[in-house]
């Protein structure tokens, strides 16, 4: 959880940041301080930067932070396909997760079930699921009862 909000902090600072400029920039253009034409343009490119970047990342975090505050969370069962290079995600069933990279992974090819965030898709847990014969339950089962009712 606390990697959690430490990315949440990180990408609200990096939102900030972004605005910071394009706010900056589009005050140059109205002062009319910028010097060569094609700088102009600049204050455009960064606020559709800036969008794009609120939309993919910050966006999603802070709409998960009522689900994390009142922990509603979702799962999901599925086998992990692949995991990133540096950890920090996983795909399963062509979704990809993002996860604490500190936390130990299981292999690919693990089938898992795992909680996550809605929108960002942070995982909060992951557990391992192991296969179960249930023909060999249901034939104990059926031997059990075949052998009461005798």
């Amino acid at each position: 959880m606390k990697y959690y909000l430490l990315n949440l902090a990180v990408h609200v600072a990096i939102t900030i940041v972004l605005i910071s400029v394009t706010l900056f920039l589009f005050d140059r253009n109205r002062k009319r301080r910028t010097k060569y034409p094609v700088t102009y343009f600049a204050a455009s490119v960064m606020a559709v930067v800036t969008v794009v970047y609120m939309f993919c990342f910050s966006g999603p975090r802070m709409l998960d932070l009522s689900d994390v505050a009142t922990q509603d969370y979702y799962s999901y069962t599925g086998t992990i396909d692949d995991i990133s290079i540096f950890n920090n995600a996983f795909e399963m069933d062509g979704e990809i997760y993002y996860i604490n990279p500190l936390r130990k992974l299981p292999e690919e090819g693990t089938k898992v079930r795992i909680r996550y965030t809605r929108y960002s898709r942070y995982v909060i847990s992951v557990d391992v699921i192991e296969d179960v014969d249930v023909t060999a339950a249901i034939n104990e089962e059926m031997e059990t009862h075949s052998s009461v009712s005798e």
